[in-house]
């Protein structure tokens, strides 16, 4: 144990000392804020462009439909500039596409929804398409509707919007805020995902490097190839539970402060205007700003931390076994991305099949996911904010626990064997000779 301490010790110090860690560890939240707002802003930018489409109505029925927006510009032609514009249309700056509606003939106006053509240059979206297409059908269905004696205003005051309040009889609080757990899922969920790879790779990328190098000759000269193996592992795992920690106090204080300052900018603005005006602004707006921070409140942070660090460090350790056995039994970085998919693929099945989770949090697919050790670490942490009862919580981990310490036994089986192999790949039946070795 002393020389696990010690390797875990100079392994954690090397890396946490890094300039790059610090770095990264500290920037890399602002990074990610930071690309989310450019990706934001450049799709607000690519939707800010104008499109001009010209109108060309036979019919002359839908002429008043189609009204301009900052997002859309609309031109009436006859029916008699058709050909025309089409032949200006390919290389026109200006034009983005030519709507055609054709005769009402049959006045029933299926003519008009099978035979409605849209030519464009290339410049029109679906989401822009879909728009027009909703104009004409809303039309056609008014029409549809008078035709047919239904009283449009009747029709409109007979459309109901039931808001549907969910309250959950275990703990007799009213279930709400179905969104932000999903988004908290999705979130903690791809964080496990990513940096069990990046440093389950480490971990693996380290062995190969030392193993090229020679110096693993020299170092397992005083200590054993176990304690060599788990020190790196335990040391790199302390690196990523330093940068998890620093990441969730930034997270957590972000949350708590989110209320408080939600709550200083409401107060600002009633001293500006009155309470009644303010709520005929924009009433919605302080409903969703007070409804985010109730159920912010109420989730219960010890437990989805303890969890998430609990499943990352067993994640980690299991997963980091296999990369660190990987790394052995292979001597250069073409070989290990060849065998990186044996890992890869039950974390890839974990996390899709984990989607699941959302529309039924206690189904057989989120249940099993959540039990079996190789998707567990992820797919069990999609379920923590929907409340999993304790005994498939306590199970999931006990069956992880055991199943790490088993993972852990085998690599180190191969590990022992494969760090002394030089310039031969080993195959399967090699590689189960070495575990079943008894020395």
């Amino acid at each position: 144990m002393k020389n696990i301490f010690l390797i875990a010790q100079r392994e954690f110090f090397s890396q946490v000392k890094n300039k790059a860690f610090i770095i990264m560890t500290f920037l890399s939240p602002l990074l990610i804020a930071g690309a989310g707002a450019v990706i934001f802003f450049l799709s607000s930018a690519n939707n800010s462009e104008v499109k001009n489409v010209a109108i060309v109505d036979e019919s002359a029925e839908f002429l008043t439909s189609f009204k301009s927006s900052k997002q859309m510009m609309f031109s009436i032609y006859t029916p008699q500039e058709l050909q025309s514009i089409k032949d200006t249309l390919k290389d026109s700056e200006y034009l983005n596409a030519i709507l055609y509606i054709p005769k009402n003939t049959d006045g029933n106006y299926s003519n008009i929804e099978k035979n409605t053509q849209l030519f464009t240059n290339g410049n029109l979206g679906i989401t822009d398409r879909e728009k027009l297409a909703h104009t004409i059908s809303d039309k056609i269905e008014k029409h549809k509707q008078l035709k047919a004696g239904i009283n449009l205003v009747d029709l409109d005051s007979s459309k109901a919007r039931v808001n549907i309040n969910v309250y959950n009889v275990k703990d007799g609080k009213e279930d709400t805020g179905v969104e932000l757990k999903i988004a908290l899922s999705i979130f903690l969920t791809y964080i496990i995902f990513m940096f069990v790879m990046i440093y389950g790779v480490k971990v693996m990328r380290s062995v190969v490097e030392e193993k090229n190098n020679r110096v693993v000759e020299i170092i397992i000269s005083s200590v054993k190839p176990f304690d060599l193996m788990m020190g790196k592992i335990l040391g790199t795992t302390l690196v990523a539970v330093t940068q998890f920690a620093i990441w969730i106090a930034m997270t957590m204080s972000l949350l708590l402060a989110f209320p408080v300052l939600a709550s200083s900018r409401i107060d600002q603005a009633q001293t500006m205007m009155n309470q009644t005006q303010m709520a005929e602004t924009n009433p919605d707006m302080m409903h969703k700003v007070t409804e985010i921070s109730e159920v912010l409140l109420t989730f219960n942070y010890p437990l989805i931390i303890f969890t998430f660090i609990a499943y990352f460090v067993l994640g980690y350790l299991f997963y980091s076994s296999v990369f660190a056995a990987i790394g052995s039994a292979v001597d250069n970085d073409t070989d290990t991305q060849q065998f990186t998919y044996f890992p890869l693929v039950p974390m890839m099945i974990g996390l899709y099949g984990s989607m699941t989770t959302f529309e039924n949090p206690d189904g057989p697919v989120a249940f099993w996911l959540s039990m079996i050790p190789l998707t567990s670490p992820i797919s069990m942490i999609t379920r923590i904010p929907f409340d999993v009862p304790m005994w498939q919580l306590a199970l999931s981990l006990f069956l992880l626990l055991i199943s790490t310490i088993f993972m852990v036994y085998v690599a180190s089986k191969i590990y022992r064997i494969g760090i002394l192999i030089y310039g031969k790949k080993p195959t399967v039946k090699e590689i189960i000779k070495w575990i079943n070795y008894k020395n």
